[in-house]
């Protein structure tokens, strides 16, 4: 759709919430579906490709994320306006109207239409019987595997009806459509005079006696026809899974998959270290060039001509060669032994252009705390790379490889390895580890309580969260604390609960125990934030923040519903919550991890019932 349809949003949102495959409406009420990425870098006036030197100024760098994800490069969204040549070109993100099914808004009409134009009519549209305006359906139909399509009104009719309607030769209408309930929403055709079907029960799905899905839709015989309308009109497969009628603006239609990471710098040492702050200080068109070189030799030859000849071939093919080493160095077969590569920074220090981190003497916070955390860091700078890689529909699921994700982005599968929409901001953060031994022994006595073995056989049942591996009492306290702690730093950083976010590092492996989460920020510009969390992480100032968050948690105003909800059968999507609410724990989606699932407040502070919370003798 063109210049006509154009709705603005935020780089951001194209990575979680309006990314390919996501609708989103524009300013006059069309609902519109993002395109793949085989059209973002194309130039609204030609439809031509942007040339590789102007692509090159939104590339991005993160070597860890794209060895994780198998990908060469990655790409800011590109701005509405790209200068081209001395000529300003629009790059809008393309999008396509979906639903294309229109109803008439005449009461006395409201006959179902498809516009001529299809998907890529931008004009208001007017129904062809009485010339009354006439608006998308709000019926879609979608399925787990990502495909989505109008909602099947012929099959639908004629599975109640035994009759054999059609679109080449029939006109349906509906009735009923003022009403709040969608079972006195009826659909019939006026064409052979059937009788109105109404359309009652059609969100229904669920698994069988067999634990299989089905749906309203799949009990009617109506089967997925593998619709992927963001990637073209004729892109479709075929796909044997169950459909699943829903609202256009459900919250089930779209569910982004993204990854992050903490950028690690280079680690090196002499003249290595020179030549890699000289590659940093290098524009973002400049790194792309290189790293998207290829060869060593062809490296070697582009950083040498930037550097006027700085530094000696011999020297350059020696750092390229370390760096790749580095890289390989990193390679991770699981999320743990990613988060522990940046963990080992957390402890350690680093004072780096990308990663500056400053561990605290834990002695120095009052007496209390060195009883609870061992180690508290101050990260004041700090880079992180979001990217999104492929969606989810009905409900998010990890049943799928990065591979698979990444190819319903794309219209031409071959190009899944080349890059993905990312956005790189710049901030600050708190890193805290608990005392491994204190919340161990904690842990084995909690372990033991129904309320959590009840929420451990609840997780296993959903795939979703299974980038967080098993459930742990660690986990639950770590994750509850980091919202705690969260909700009560915004009354002294200056940050707002959405531009905080959390980053857990949790795993009772033997070789690898961590016990940690980090609270980071990363809305600021490219010099970082203005040292909110920082300042107040320093001893003194720490100490009371966390005390009111460990108070907080003794009580919720929604107590004791809230309590005695979540410990009687769980509360929450999916019961996946104990005592955790909107009131006491809940955050923002953007700055929870797992979904606002897997949370506690009487792991942290149980005075108010028989359970033991860590922090209890606080």
């Amino acid at each position: 759709m063109g210049n006509k349809s154009k709705v603005k949003t935020r780089k951001g949102q194209l990575i979680h919430t309006f990314g390919t495959g996501a609708m989103q409406i524009n300013k006059d009420g069309v609902s519109m579906i993002t395109c793949g990425l085989d059209h973002w870098f194309e130039s609204d006036n030609t439809q031509n490709p942007l040339d590789d030197s102007t692509i090159k100024k939104f590339e991005l760098s993160d070597e860890r994320l794209q060895k994780k994800l198998g990908v060469k490069s990655f790409r800011v969204p590109p701005d509405f306006k790209v200068l081209e040549d001395g000529v300003t070109n629009r790059v809008p993100i393309p999008a396509k109207r979906f639903p294309l099914w229109h109803i008439c808004s005449n009461t006395k009409c409201q006959a179902l239409s498809i516009p001529y134009e299809g998907a890529c009519s931008e004009q208001k549209l007017f129904c062809d019987k009485c010339k009354a305006p006439a608006f998308q359906s709000r019926f879609i139909s979608l399925c787990a595997d990502g495909h989505i399509n109008d909602f099947p009104w012929f099959d639908w009719l004629n599975h109640h009806t035994k009759g054999s309607c059609s679109i080449d030769k029939c006109q349906l209408k509906l009735e009923g459509t003022g009403s709040s309930s969608v079972s006195n929403i009826r659909v019939k055709c006026e064409t052979c005079n059937t009788r109105a079907v109404s359309l009652k029960g059609i969100f229904q799905s669920g698994p069988n006696e067999q634990g299989v899905l089905e749906s309203t839709l799949s009990k009617a015989k109506i089967s997925c026809n593998g619709s992927s309308p963001w990637l073209g009109e004729s892109a479709s497969d075929c796909c044997s899974k169950v459909p699943v009628a829903a609202l256009r603006q459900s919250t089930n239609v779209y569910f982004s998959k993204t990854d992050s990471s903490i950028h690690i710098p280079f680690q090196g040492n002499g003249i290595y270290i020179d030549i890699h702050e000289s590659f940093e200080e290098l524009t973002e068109p400049q790194k792309s060039r290189v790293n998207g070189a290829g060869e060593i030799s062809v490296k070697v030859q582009i950083l040498g001509g930037i550097l006027n000849g700085k530094y000696t071939d011999k020297s350059l093919i020696d750092y390229f060669e370390l760096k790749e080493k580095g890289i390989e160095d990193l390679d991770c077969e699981t999320e743990e032994e990613y988060r522990s590569q940046e963990r080992k920074f957390f402890l350690e220090g680093i004072n780096e252009t990308t990663l500056s981190v400053q561990p605290q003497e834990i002695d120095g916070y009052q007496d209390w705390i060195p009883k609870y955390i061992s180690h508290i860091s101050l990260v004041k700078k700090l880079t992180v790379t979001q990217t999104m890689y492929g969606f989810d529909r009905i409900s998010p699921a990890t049943n799928k490889t990065t591979d698979e994700y990444k190819k319903m982005l794309w219209a031409e599968p071959s190009n899944i390895d080349q890059w993905l929409p990312a956005v790189q901001s710049h901030g600050e953060g708190i890193y805290i580890e608990f005392d491994a031994d204190r919340i161990q022994a904690w842990s084995k006595e909690h372990a033991k309580t129904d309320t959590f073995i009840n929420l451990m056989n609840k997780k296993e049942e959903h795939g979703y969260l299974d980038k967080f591996e098993e459930l742990t009492p660690e986990f639950l306290l770590i994750h509850s604390f980091s919202h705690l702690l969260i909700n009560q730093l915004i009354y002294d950083s200056g940050y707002s609960t959405a531009s905080l976010r959390e980053r857990l590092y949790v795993s009772n492996k033997d070789n690898r125990k961590m016990f940690g989460l980090l609270i980071y920020t990363a809305s600021g510009d490219s010099e970082g934030s203005l040292g909110g969390l920082v300042r107040i992480g320093q001893p003194g100032k720490l100490e009371a923040i966390i005390h009111k968050a460990i108070s907080n948690a003794s009580w919720c105003s929604s107590d004791p519903i809230c309590y005695e909800t979540g410990h009687h059968g769980g509360q929450g999507p999916n019961g996946l919550n104990l005592a955790a609410c909107h009131n006491c724990l809940l955050l923002p989606e953007t700055s929870c991890e797992v979904f606002n699932s897997l949370l506690d407040r009487m792991t942290i502070n149980a005075t108010i019932s028989e359970l033991t919370g860590f922090f209890d003798q606080v």
